[in-house]
């Protein structure tokens, strides 16, 4: 029988709730499982929030998830926090978070206000940055592999979505859509080899590198 996500999560937040009680203030979804994209070694991303979180809450909770039936070949991770530490968390950062979070259980809106425009910027730049630094370091010190340049595209996926968001203030999901938008052929080739064979690493290295130089400079 094929992995149902939905009942293995519905079991995993009436385990959260014996544990935590009170405590247990949203658990989300993120990720493939979330989009509609998932494939059959995809990660399950769940989210995980307490009140605030103390070393023996980290304790109890990697107990549960051992306990947890098995997800096949689906290895669960996401994010496990307090809510007064995502108040504090630097909101640029968050972006992703807030809107790639589908709440199952509690809320998050008292803690997480939508983001601003500038506040996805700023999520874009931050992602566009990481991505120079590593696409350059590894073109100079390393090999320009197809699955290294796949994993960079990939990462590139969210970058993309946060400057959308900056310039347009809409959020898109989904890699197919995002894709539908976009008009740049070299964004779009970026967006493509996330999933597509790669064959010449190369040009998109450098489609890849002119696509953060421009995201740094809006």
């Amino acid at each position: 029988m094929p992995f149902d996500v939905h009942y293995w999560l519905n079991e995993f937040i009436n385990r959260l709730k014996t544990a935590f009680g009170s405590r247990l203030t949203a658990v989300g979804l993120q990720g493939s499982f979330k989009r509609g994209e998932a494939h059959p070694q995809s990660d399950i991303d769940a989210v995980v929030i307490l009140d605030l979180i103390t070393p023996r809450d980290i304790l109890i909770y990697k107990s549960l998830l051992s306990q947890m039936p098995p997800t096949d070949s689906h290895p669960v991770c996401g994010f496990f926090g307090g809510q007064e530490d995502l108040k504090n968390w630097p909101r640029g950062e968050l972006f992703q978070f807030t809107q790639d979070t589908q709440i199952l259980y509690g809320s998050l809106e008292k803690i997480l206000p939508p983001p601003t425009r500038s506040e996805a910027l700023s999520a874009a730049k931050t992602g566009a940055g990481t991505l120079y630094h590593t696409l350059v370091h590894t073109w100079i010190h390393g090999e320009l592999t197809p699955s290294f340049m796949q994993h960079l595209c990939k990462t590139a996926f969210f970058m993309l979505q946060a400057a959308h968001y900056a310039l347009n203030g809409e959020y898109i999901a989904e890699k197919k859509r995002l894709y539908e938008k976009l008009t740049d052929p070299s964004t779009r080739l970026v967006l493509r080899s996330a999933a597509a064979p790669i064959t010449q690493p190369k040009k998109l290295a450098a489609a890849l590198l002119k696509l953060c130089q421009r995201i740094l400079a809006a």
